[in-house]
């Protein structure tokens, strides 16, 4: 069952906690992982890249955790493949995501119950990913990630 959106009314407005949804898809991670036998580390604190690190007995793999619940246009969904660095005065960057932060980016599609889990190597630089919804005619280009929690079993 899809986990449902955190919002709350602030003078009729719908404000959404993008924070809290965040927690809740890496809560929804941990779970699915520790389901499939996992061995599921989490970071003290809020410091690093990654937001688990996945032991499957033999290999370490740090994991960058992502979700969306809201279509960036039509059958289309976006999710954010980079991370921002504050220079101060306003003065905002981001960088993508490389093989010194993580080693894969685990992507939720909240409205589908669906995830999506990418090798680092597979991102090329880029600063989102558009996954595509179910009813959409084109599988995708990532589409070969979908529920691909066999990469860290094997």
């Amino acid at each position: 069952m899809p986990l449902r959106a955190c919002a709350f009314l602030i003078g009729g407005w719908k404000i959404r906690d993008t924070k809290r949804e965040g927690e809740l898809a890496e809560a929804a991670f941990e779970y699915k992982a520790l389901k499939m036998g996992l061995k599921v580390l989490k970071p003290h604190g809020d410091s690093e890249r990654y937001d688990f690190v996945i032991h499957n007995g033999r290999k370490f793999s740090r994991v960058q955790v992502r979700s969306t619940r809201r279509m960036s246009r039509p059958n289309v969904y976006s999710v954010a493949t980079c991370f921002k660095i504050n220079h101060g005065r306003g003065a905002v960057q981001q960088l993508p995501y490389s093989e010194k932060e993580i080693d894969y980016l685990a992507a939720q599609i909240v409205p589908e119950d669906t995830w999506y889990l990418v090798p680092v190597a597979a991102l090329r630089g880029r600063l989102a990913l558009l996954f595509y919804a179910k009813g959409h005619r084109n599988p995708g280009p990532d589409a070969k990630f979908k529920e691909a929690w066999d990469q860290f079993v094997e």
